[in-house]
């Protein structure tokens, strides 16, 4: 009776053992495929599970998925139940390969498929029966890119749309980007297209529905023959075929097609070297140029702004803006660059106007003199060369460098009248006097000095303290300007990560505007020597200081050290926490 009941328990564990048993499987729509053919596969398994990891299709591209379907049903009273996850895989290129292992998990446990093998061979011929879906798709559906110019001067810019077109008995359900086109030797940027409208159109003389789907705007960077590498679509198409539902309605078939818009080609030319200015920095386009001031006429120290706008239709930001010969007493601040331009097909047009900050030292009239910005334009295929208008500005106040003595002479003119000897004989001239009275010290000179000091020693502390109260107060707007174009740089900077030139730069503008501000130096003081001294002096820890340096070292390396995004990300940080540090150093003291 005992080994009755054992063997009841070892049959009733096997059969719990093998009904726990849990079924992952790898499922291809065919073993063997062109390279120009679709693979489907799919794993299955046949108990729920959560956390699937697919395998990383080495040597294929995804185009379709992944996809889920559950399947539960009930037949005779036993459950069947499955879970699929599909995927339709393009091969990348020609040999015998294998789809890795997927892994799911089951109550707790991790369940893993086994590899298959696929073999991908030349391409198959296109099908050329009219009833297939495919041979309809091809000839039904199109992908172009349409060029504004193709033959653009260097730095002009050109416009590529591209076009999705398709037959009017064809729908589509959906695409997606598999090769995104490369602009090698552009600068490019993306046109925003907010909505995707069908248009009615023609495809080689025959009606077609159109929906553009990208519009990039390039500036070509080099001359010659360059090229546009294509874009290529995975697209799903709805095809008529010959065969009809129960209606009488012609039944569609849903195949996926990849498009592509093929390679493009344009020749750039040079510009032209004659009559070519000696000032031309690789202004493109058309352009305003003019240089404003908002005030002109105010006191010694007291700071006014400097604008340098270029407006217009070009490549912005592709070229070196104009010099501005200023005297030496200007104390000039790095510029704010305000852009407000918009990329459009045509161009970018707009305006950017760089805002310097200037400190007068000295009183004086001063002259900002007439400059001068050239471009070249392919519209007349032409070099102009533009002007502004001299500006004069009137500062007042005292001069702190020199001190004006101004001495009044004064001549008395007499005249000497003789006199005649014995002229006073009847008079007695021989008095006798007594000395009374010789030191009275009423309207003596000592008098008359001690009496008025008081009241010019208020006038001088008066003076003294209005002068002090105006000179802080300028010299807390100068520190105020300094620290907001410094704050200006830094959110400029963040920006710029990723664009390695423009981001450095950004940042040593930030840190030397700060540094001259806070430690109050000049531009022939702005040596590491010179701040490493002024930084101790001020008491700062030497990791800060290591800190700082470290940056502007970057900042000089940038052009030849290949540093990338998360170099970049790291410096704006460092950058930053100086500047914070450095600040709560400044308040304790």
């Amino acid at each position: 009776m005992h080994y009755r009941n054992l063997i009841h328990i070892i049959i009733f564990l096997i059969g719990f053992s093998s009904f726990s048993q849990v079924n992952f499987t790898t499922k291809l729509s065919k073993n063997r495929l062109g390279l120009n053919e679709r693979v489907k596969v799919e794993f299955s398994v046949d108990k729920d599970g959560d956390n699937f990891i697919p395998p990383k299709f080495e040597n294929f591209r995804i185009v379709g998925g992944p996809s889920q379907s559950i399947r539960n049903s009930w037949i005779n009273g036993k459950r069947s139940y499955s879970k699929t996850y599909s995927y339709f895989l393009s091969p990348i290129e020609k040999g015998s390969f294998e789809i890795g292992q997927a892994s799911i998990e089951v109550d707790g446990e991790i369940y893993k498929t086994l590899p298959v093998k696929v073999t991908v061979t030349s391409a198959v011929d296109k099908p050329t029966n009219p009833n297939d879906p495919n041979y309809l798709a091809d000839k039904k559906i199109h992908l172009v890119a349409e060029l504004s110019n193709k033959s653009p001067f260097i730095n002009e810019a050109i416009s590529v749309t591209y076009k999705l077109y398709v037959s009017p008995d064809t729908g589509v359900d959906n695409w997606r980007e598999l090769e995104a086109p490369r602009y090698a030797n552009f600068w490019s940027n993306n046109i925003d297209i907010k909505s995707l409208n069908v248009q009615n159109g023609t495809y080689k003389g025959e009606p077609y529905r159109y929906v553009v789907l990208r519009r990039t705007l390039l500036y070509p960077q080099k001359t010659g023959r360059l090229k546009i590498e294509p874009l290529t679509l995975d697209i799903s198409v709805q095809v008529p075929s010959n065969r009809r539902d129960f209606f009488g309605n012609l039944i569609s078939s849903s195949v996926n097609k990849t498009v592509s818009a093929g390679s493009s080609f344009i020749e750039v030319k040079p510009l032209p070297i004659d009559n070519k200015p000696n000032d031309f920095s690789g202004a493109v386009g058309d352009f305003n140029f003019e240089i404003k001031s908002d005030k002109k006429s105010l006191l010694i120290d007291e700071a006014f702004q400097l604008s340098l706008i270029i407006s217009g239709n070009g490549n912005f930001n592709l070229f070196e803006d104009p010099k501005i010969s200023l005297p030496s007493s200007l104390e000039v601040y790095e510029p704010e660059k305000i852009s407000n331009v918009s990329v459009r097909a045509g161009g970018i047009k707009g305006k950017v106007n760089n805002k310097f900050t200037i400190v007068p030292n000295m009183p004086g009239k001063y002259t900002i003199p007439q400059t001068k910005f050239s471009f070249f334009n392919p519209k007349v295929e032409q070099y102009v060369t533009i002007y502004s208008d001299p500006i004069y500005i009137d500062v007042e106040g005292l001069n702190k460098n020199s001190s004006s003595d101004n001495d009044s002479n004064v001549l008395n003119a007499t005249n000497k009248i003789q006199l005649a000897q014995n002229q006073f004989a009847s008079f007695k001239t021989k008095t006798k006097f007594s000395k009374i009275g010789e030191n009275i010290f009423f309207n003596s000179t000592a008098y008359w000095i001690l009496f008025s000091s008081p009241f010019l020693i208020c006038i001088i502390i008066i003076v003294l303290v209005k002068f002090l109260k105006i000179y802080n107060s300028k010299k807390i707007d100068k520190l105020k300007i300094a620290k907001g174009l410094t704050q200006k740089l830094l959110v400029e900077s963040k920006g710029l990560i990723g664009n390695k030139e423009k981001f450095y730069e950004s940042i040593d503008k930030a840190l030397t505007t700060y540094l001259k501000s806070i430690l109050n130096l000049d531009n022939s003081q702005l040596n590491n020597k010179y701040i490493h001294s002024r930084l101790q002096q001020m008491k700062v820890e030497k990791n800060l200081i290591d800190l700082l340096f470290n940056v502007l070292e970057n900042c000089q390396l940038a052009r030849y050290t290949p540093l990338n995004i998360e170099a970049m990300s790291e410096d704006y940080e460092n950058a930053k926490l100086f500047i914070e540090q450095l600040e709560k150093v400044k308040n304790e003291k």
